[in-house]
């Protein structure tokens, strides 16, 4: 017996030493192997998640999650695995200070990144992060982008800043376009609309409703190309959560309850901030679904800085996930898809060095306000009260009416 003990006891000292090493979890694995090399540090070690040799990790649980996306010839995604139940380890600062990132925060600045968190078994997607330089944009990307930015800066002559007085904004200036809650008395919901704005460009017969439309329907598009290529799960997941649910779609000026969707409609606005913004850590106020973020380098003239462009700070900030977007190696075009109404986040100062450049940034957004009165819209709670749709087209019509009456006094 002794003997049989002396042989067996080892033995099974071995099978559990073993079993505890193949329990090492698979966020373990990406945090200390992989993630190293998509920052551009040393890439001896780097070893893509689906390339792994620990027989113990299935292939279905290692490939990128679908709503991100899947590795192609042209681009592969990197993963980085935050630690489970990551926390800010400055909460009670303002902004996260230089010192902080460099001692507790993962830069992201290169390639295509997903971050995740991994509790046993269950994985969470955080946010994906491309990173799009300009010398390796077409031609026809810059000049989509470039439009885009052009389309939105042009649409400050029909809207006022956003007011931070009751919101995270700190400083700078943000616009938004699409549709809102109501704020107006007897509206459902309704444009964003600066009506004292609109008469002036109608007196100046600068205002033409057909090019708005168009001016819209390309950004819609245009972004939802973008959102598409970066995570077409998520991409598809708003397409089917705002035509589902009747809500209305940026790109629609009047409207509709069905059948008036363009085929690519993912989100009801678009909030866009420049000339230094920055804000608090926060959580917005949306629907709990994904959120396409962009950061675009321009002059403060309006036209994208392909060199030269001198701001420096305004890391965009995960506080909890410890995770930040370091904008110093990026010369370029800066996507993410992320869950903003669920991880905290910000925009840390920015400042120009010439005074000649600013970072635009925008988020494409569904409100939680919003969706709750569209639902009591369809479900009738509003029959009977005479409420109705802050459409641009009744805009127009009121802007129409006023500007008539102005020029008749000036007569």
């Amino acid at each position: 017996m002794r003997l049989v003990s002396f042989i067996v006891w080892p033995i099974l000292c071995f099978f559990t030493f073993l079993k505890i090493k193949l329990k090492k979890s698979f966020a373990d694995y990406c945090f200390n192997f992989h993630y190293q090399g998509s920052v551009g540090e040393k890439r001896r070690r780097i070893r893509r998640p689906e390339k792994t040799k620990n027989k113990h990790v299935k292939q279905r649980k290692l490939q990128s999650a679908p709503v991100f996306g899947k590795d192609t010839v042209n681009e592969k995604i990197y993963h980085y695995c935050v630690p489970f139940q990551s926390t800010d380890p400055a909460p009670k600062d303002t902004f996260v200070s230089s010192q902080t990132l460099n001692s507790f925060y993962t830069p992201l600045y290169k390639n295509k990144v997903r971050v995740f968190t991994q509790k046993g078994k269950t994985i969470e997607n955080i946010m994906v992060a491309n990173f799009i330089p300009f010398n390796q944009m077409t031609t026809e990307k810059k000049n989509g982008w470039q439009k885009m930015v052009a389309f939105l800066l042009h649409r400050q002559n029909y809207n006022s800043e956003v007011s931070g007085k009751n919101g995270a904004l700190m400083s700078g200036k943000m616009y938004a376009e699409g549709w809102r809650k109501a704020m107006v008395h007897n509206e459902i919901v309704g444009r964003y609309v600066n009506q004292a704005k609109l008469i002036k460009q109608m007196n100046n017969l600068k205002f033409n409703f057909d090019n708005e439309a168009e001016g819209f329907r390309d950004l819609g598009m245009f972004l939802s190309g973008e959102f598409k290529n970066v995570a077409p799960g998520a991409h598809q997941s708003c397409k089917e959560f705002i035509q589902q649910r009747s809500i209305p779609s940026i790109t629609q000026l009047n409207y509709q309850e069905k059948n008036n969707y363009c085929p690519e409609d993912f989100c009801s606005a678009i909030t866009y901030t420049l000339d230094d913004f920055c804000n608090k850590a926060h959580c917005d106020n949306d629907t709990d679904n994904w959120t396409l973020i962009g950061f675009i380098p321009i002059e403060k003239g309006g036209l994208i800085a392909t060199d030269g462009f001198d701001v420096k700070g305004g890391e965009f900030v995960l506080r909890d996930s410890r995770v930040f977007i370091d904008f110093k190696n990026i010369n370029g075009v800066v996507l993410l898809v992320l869950k903003t109404s669920k991880y905290t986040h910000q925009t840390n100062p920015s400042k120009s060095i010439s005074g000649l450049y600013t970072r635009f940034a925008f988020s494409c957004q569904v409100s939680k306000k919003m969706c709750s009165s569209i639902e009591k819209y369809i479900n009738g709670e509003y029959e009977g009260k005479g409420m109705n749709f802050g459409n641009l087209f009744e805009y127009v019509i009121k802007a129409k009416n006023k500007s008539k009456i102005k020029i008749q006094n000036k007569k």
